[in-house]
């Protein structure tokens, strides 16, 4: 019997061992928070960190001991103190982290006052809530898994199970669905190593821990299955410890969703963790019947996926026989259609019609069926309501089901084939009408007899309302040159919108479509900012380009209320690409059939060419002889080095960009430089390729320390403006540094026969006569070359001899110039 102050005992005595032997720390300390007083348990606290045991003695300064301990929360335990002692608060409560490297605790700080004499003190206490915050931690990361909507259900179930293997201290976690007289391993959390994986079975006898939960629909906690429930012991799992609470779906059990380990766990498990498993289990059910919910209505929908309702001759609502949520893309509030009527969901007119079916339909007693369109909250719809008579008793003798089939899809196929069919008459006739310009373009010998016949054409049909040709006149504008349906006095005040949808087809080399120029123009007065057709029209950009050059661009304008399609564009773009070709051909005509021709000599510094890179590099001259285009899309170019070694060369051309290989095929000599040949598997547009596309003639192309220089003879009619910009657009920092007009004397077929004929010794002519008029050159040859060699008396090797040399004479004919360019 413990004793009391009526057996004689003070009251005062019995205090201070209690508190002495109290497990909690504690200490009193007085309006200094000096500590005055303090337990065993306080000194044992103060001395678990790297600290002397005596910091916390009698005489100590507890603000100094709590910045010692944890310097995040010294300031809060002070002040906190100070308003105790100051009479501001009537307690003060703090919870805080003392952790070391070797555990993580937490503590909850106590304070209250007490006055003994008119003095005032304070009581302090620290109580450990390390174990109540393992509990808040491992509730809260169980509700952040349940509740993140990213993650799908295996996923969840696979966390919690890994969460409570690890707050449980168990090896195994599952989830399993009872099917018969198997358990099914739905999810499991198991050590590596062990074989165990989801979709595996077992006979439900051979867990009775399971069976007994579902059996008892009632949470197991066992911390050692042999001392507690020896009953339940199974000799196949060997489980010694176990944790599970029944999964219910629908009211029955679906399964367990349980913790166990081959060991007695190592405390006893108490009735929290029997509630956070339980959490699970709860959490696994509600997810699993809501999952099953939604798979019926999923199935009930997709068998029946038109909306169905009943409805009486005054078109009112009588029932829904689809699910609410199944209409919210239909109406606006689902919940609340039975009891309205067809006017108070549907626009008047749709309403008056589908009212009028269902009365003929219950009058006639015979299937009716109507269109209509309603704006719902999935946007524009299409229905058709299809109504019968209903006989039975349940509803009023006069009503209807109506079943709204949806037959929006089928309505824009419909729209759809009807815009298909008419784009493909018209791109049917705008093929029609490029095979037209392409034969009028055939006859034309100048770039304006193109850009006019071309203009004509495209307008002559009803196809385009208005048509011009710019070209480029600076960054920002062009200049018309050629039109057709458009004032010819309009062509001066093209407006900015027009510059810059032209200028953009010239950068990008791309068709370019506006739906609508007069909305993307401003509305001003000022005439230049009003396009030249002022109605509603779609327009299109068509660059006139070969791929290296660009000669222009072509508007078109449609008519009003049509719009340019993709695949009208791609024939536009054709077109550009024809026009183009064409342009470059009457170019090259005029170059061949000039008496007099222009010389201009180009430099570029600053290139990105990587012979001039590759030049400035060996400070070398680097000389181009001839460009090959290959079947594959690649190019090769010949180039005679000067002035350094050709195989340092040879590596650093083919380490460049764009290059894919470099081969010395002509070593040096006395009267030659090394040729290299130089594959190039990019090709890229370059000044060289405009000047061919304009008509000129490459007379010399060298990089000379890291600068091009180049030369070209082109048609005195040629706008030599024109060639320089599309230059420039390649490679802005070239120069023309000469014109000059030159004497080019034209030399007919016949002309350039009897040159080469000249330049072949007879015994050669004869060989080459003989071989060309016996087939062998035909294939399959029609006389071999000994055969050749009998007929001209002469041995095989002497005939392969006059042929090679007769073959290099008529191709240095074809393919060098007289002045050795």
């Amino acid at each position: 019997m413990a004793p009391s102050v009526a057996d004689g005992h003070d009251e005062w005595s019995l205090l201070g061992p209690a508190i002495e032997a109290l497990p909690i720390p504690f200490a009193v300390l007085d309006r200094e928070e000096t500590v005055l007083a303090a337990n065993r348990a306080w000194r044992e606290f103060a001395g678990s960190d790297d600290r002397p045991a005596d910091s916390d003695a009698l005489g100590a300064a507890y603000r100094e001991v709590a910045a010692a301990a944890d310097d995040d929360h010294a300031g809060q335990v002070s002040e906190g103190l100070r308003a105790v002692l100051e009479g501001e608060r009537s307690q003060f409560e703090l919870a805080y982290p003392r952790h070391s490297p070797s555990s993580g605790r937490w503590y909850l700080l106590r304070a209250a006052p007490f006055t003994v004499e008119g003095v005032r003190f304070v009581a302090v206490a620290h109580v450990d809530i390390t174990q109540r915050k393992a509990r808040e931690e491992a509730l809260r990361r169980a509700h952040d898994i349940c509740t993140d909507s990213d993650r799908t259900f295996a996923e969840q179930v696979d966390a919690l199970l890994e969460l409570g293997c690890e707050v449980l201290g168990t090896d195994f976690g599952t989830l399993s669905h009872v099917h018969g007289d198997e358990y099914v391993f739905e999810a499991v959390a198991a050590p590596p190593g062990v074989d165990l994986e989801p979709g595996e079975t077992t006979l439900t006898d051979s867990l009775p821990v399971c069976q007994h939960v579902v059996d008892h629909r009632e949470p197991l906690a066992l911390s050692d299955v042999a001392a507690q429930a020896p009953t339940l012991e199974d000799p196949e799992w060997g489980i010694a410890n176990y944790v599970g609470a029944p999964v219910v779906v629908d009211g029955d059990v679906y399964g367990t969703f349980c913790f166990y380990g081959q060991d007695p766990a190592a405390r006893e498990y108490t009735q929290w963790d029997l509630t956070f498993v339980r959490i699970f289990a709860d959490w696994a059910s509600y997810e699993l019947e809501s999952r099953r919910r939604a798979d019926q209505l999923e199935a009930l929908n997709t068998a029946f996926p038109d909306p169905s309702f009943v409805v009486d001759a005054e078109g009112r609502y009588l029932d829904c026989l689809t699910a609410p949520e199944a209409l919210d893309r239909i109406v606006e509030d689902a919940d609340s259609l039975v009891g309205q009527t067809l006017h108070d969901v549907l626009p008047g007119a749709t309403a008056d019609s589908l009212l009028s079916t269902v009365r003929d339909s219950i009058s006639s007693g015979a299937f009716q069926s109507v269109e209509y369109r309603l704006d719902a909250p999935a946007g524009e719809l299409w229905f058709e309501a299809r109504v019968a008579p209903l006989d039975t008793g349940e509803y009023d003798p006069d009503a209807a089901i109506v079943v709204a089939r949806e037959i929006t899809e089928y309505r824009e196929r419909q729209a759809a084939l009807e815009r298909q069919r008419d784009e493909l008459e018209q791109l049917q006739r705008l093929n029609a009408l490029g095979r037209e310009i392409m034969k009028a373009l055939q006859g034309a010998t100048t770039r304006e007899a193109i850009e006019s016949a071309v203009c004509a054409h495209l307008t002559r049909s009803d196809l385009y309302r208005a048509v011009w040709v710019g070209i480029r006149e600076s960054e920002s504008t062009v200049e018309p040159v050629a039109a057709a349906g458009v004032p010819d006095d309009t062509l001066e005040t093209v407006s900015v919108h027009e510059h810059r949808l032209a200028t953009d087809a010239l950068a990008t080399d791309e068709v370019v479509v506006v739906d609508d120029l007069t909305a993307v123009a401003r509305r001003s007065t000022a005439e230049t900012d009003v396009p030249l057709v002022r109605e509603r029209s779609a327009v299109a950009a068509v660059p006139l380009t070969t791929g290296e050059t660009t000669f222009g661009v072509l508007l078109v304008y449609a008519p009003v209320g049509d719009a340019i399609g993709e695949r009208e564009a791609d024939i536009l773009d054709d077109l550009g690409q024809v026009i183009a070709l064409a342009i470059q051909r009457v170019n090259s005509q005029r170059s061949l059939l000039s008496a007099t021709a222009i010389e201009l000599e180009f430099r570029i510094t600053d290139s990105t060419s990587v012979y001039a890179d590759v030049s400035a590099e060996f400070d070398c001259l680097l000389d181009l002889e001839r460009r090959v285009p290959t079947s594959d899309g690649t190019r090769l170019n010949y180039v005679r080095v000067h002035e350094a070694d050709p195989v340092a060369v040879c590596r650093a051309l083919a380490a460049a960009g764009r290059v894919e290989g470099c081969t010395i095929v002509q070593e040096a000599t006395e009267d030659r430089s090394s040729l290299l040949e130089v594959t190039f598997g990019t090709v890229e547009a370059s000044p060289l390729d405009v000047l061919s596309d304009y008509g000129g003639a490459v007379t010399r192309a060298v990089a000379d320390s890291g600068d091009l220089l180049f030369s070209a003879e082109i048609a005195p009619e040629t706008d030599v403006r024109a060639v320089v910009e599309a230059i420039r657009e390649i490679e802005p920092t070239v120069e023309l540094r000469s014109k000059q007009y030159l004497d080019q004397p034209v030399t007919t077929v016949s002309d350039f026969q009897t040159q080469v004929r000249e330049k072949l010794t007879p015994k050669q002519a004869t060989a080459l006569q003989t071989a060309y008029a016996r087939g062998y050159y035909d294939w399959p040859r029609e006389s071999s070359a000994e055969e050749l060699a009998e007929t001209l008396g002469i041995s095989a090797p002497t005939l392969h001899y006059r042929l090679r040399k007769a073959h290099d004479t008529v191709m240095a004919s074809l393919f060098e110039r007289d002045d050795g360019g």
